[in-house]
């Protein structure tokens, strides 16, 4: 198997041993969690567990392939959530059928299209809540204003191979491109296995936000089921940087109402992505596929209405994707009609539940200029096998599962790395 579709849990060892970055100017600095292989393992507490109740001494597997187990479900956290949502959702909501899962992105919805279209399922022909109603918060597929591109990077983060991109590298390129700004939303798995990467894409004034733990189709979850993916990712992201995100954004897009309630029950807000601007990137298939992506997203170069865009850092090559295009959008200097910034500046809003954020930041470009591939990293990832998924909006996850011989690998690599 190619490394082309890395996921970031193969190198959990590695998290493990690391330290995280240097200290953020907003919070004090949070070492490294433990990561937890299948069986879930401790996890020992940081500074950023202080002042979030109920925070986990144990968290779910890093295996994407296996559900949050039982016995995580009956964790304080998760039946507190559940309190909060008995008390705030309709019981109208919370007792729609639950989808069947058959091992693909898009489960078979109960009811056929007519309930599709009354609950407002996503995958069946894009529908979004625009506006709020009892037990539901609105939607967010777009930002308001003209010409505002809200800059999103799903799956990760990520630590690629040797030689290969990752969120680091798209960090980099957001960087050179005037210091521009992006919203993360990362899966808790990969904010477990990298905590470190996700450290530095909040220091760097990243937005944080919620994408799940196992990137499972929600609608196809129970209610407690739903409450644990979203919240033992969240205190996970909360141990790392300190603060609770209010931003989530549902694995292909797979919500309806109630998954939409019981997300705003939590406080959470669904930011969807504007339809025509998935980039479809984990579509792409060797030079010519990521050629015909980036032309697909550089014909976006225009004036046009406020949206948000779709990407993923799960991949080398939707990494890759990624840094060409923020080259591109580089290369075009000051003439380029858009302005670039994370989802929370494009609707003048905090991306945490505190409702602090950092100062707004959007690109103004420099003259006409071009921009050197990053250097590679010097360290390879242990081997690992992998599933992928691919849902109908192109959205592509991938779920991994370390091989047995690789963890003295990847341990030997973490110990090396320190010295």
């Amino acid at each position: 198997m190619s490394f082309a579709r890395l996921t970031t849990s193969v190198c959990f060892a590695l998290a493990a041993i690391g330290a995280v970055s240097a200290q953020s100017t907003i919070v004090d600095p949070v070492p490294p969690a433990q990561p937890t292989g299948a069986p879930a393992a401790p996890a020992p507490g940081g500074n950023g567990a202080a002042g979030y109740p109920n925070m986990p001494t144990v968290f779910p597997p890093i295996d994407q392939t296996v559900m949050i187990p039982d016995n995580l479900l009956q964790h304080p956290l998760v039946a507190e959530g559940m309190r909060k949502v008995q008390a705030a959702v309709p019981a109208s909501l919370l007792n729609l059928p639950v989808a069947k899962y058959v091992g693909t992105p898009t489960p078979e919805y109960p009811g056929g299209a007519a309930a599709a279209a009354a609950n407002c399922y996503w995958p069946a022909g894009q529908c979004v809540r625009d506006v709020a109603a009892q037990g539901y918060n609105a939607d967010v597929s777009k930002c308001p204003n003209q010409n505002d591109w809200g800059i999103t990077y799903d799956d990760g983060p990520t630590v690629a191979p040797t030689g290969q991109f990752d969120t680091e590298d798209i960090r980099t390129a957001l960087t050179d491109l005037n210091n521009a700004k992006a919203t993360f939303f990362v899966c808790g798995t990969n904010a477990i296995a990298f905590p470190d990467e996700l450290k530095k894409s909040f220091d760097a004034g990243h937005e944080i936000a919620v994408h799940t733990w196992t990137h499972h189709p929600l609608t196809s979850l129970t209610n407690q089921q739903i409450v644990a993916e979203i919240l033992y990712t969240e205190a996970q992201i909360y141990k790392v940087i300190g603060r609770k995100p209010r931003f989530f954004r549902p694995p292909y897009g797979d919500i309806d109402d109630r998954v939409r309630a019981v997300a705003s029950a939590l406080g959470y807000t669904a930011i969807i992505w504007t339809a025509p601007r998935d980039t479809e990137d984990t579509t792409a298939q060797g030079a010519d596929g990521v050629n015909k992506i980036l032309n697909t997203a550089r014909s976006w170069f225009q004036a046009q209405p406020g949206f948000i865009s779709l990407e993923h850092d799960i991949s080398t090559t939707t990494s890759e994707i990624a840094v060409k295009l923020l080259q591109s959008i580089k290369a075009a200097g000051p003439g380029f009609p858009l302005k670039i910034m994370p989802v929370g500046t494009c609707l003048g809003t905090s991306a945490y539940a505190d409702g602090l954020a950092p100062a707004p930041n959007t690109t103004t470009l420099p003259a006409a200029t071009t921009t050197a591939v990053p250097a590679p990293r010097t360290q390879s990832p242990p081997t690992a096998t992998t599933a992928p998924r691919t849902g109908a909006s192109g959205e592509k996850s991938l779920a991994v599962s370390i091989q047995p011989g690789a963890w003295v690998g990847a341990l030997v690599m973490g110990v090396l790395a320190v010295l």
